[in-house]
């Protein structure tokens, strides 16, 4: 299984977190960016 995000295809939800946190660190803290990927991320 994959997850996608923004376009974006990672093999873990860890790895997508890693990756793409920095983009939204100025947008907000992780914990809220852990929230928006669980409402938000596609499970391929």
């Amino acid at each position: 299984m994959a997850y996608k995000l923004d376009g974006a295809k990672f093999p873990t939800l860890e790895e997508l977190i890693t990756a793409l946190y920095p983009l939204y660190a100025d947008k907000m803290s992780e914990a809220e960016f852990r929230k928006y990927v669980q409402d938000n991320v596609k499970e391929e």
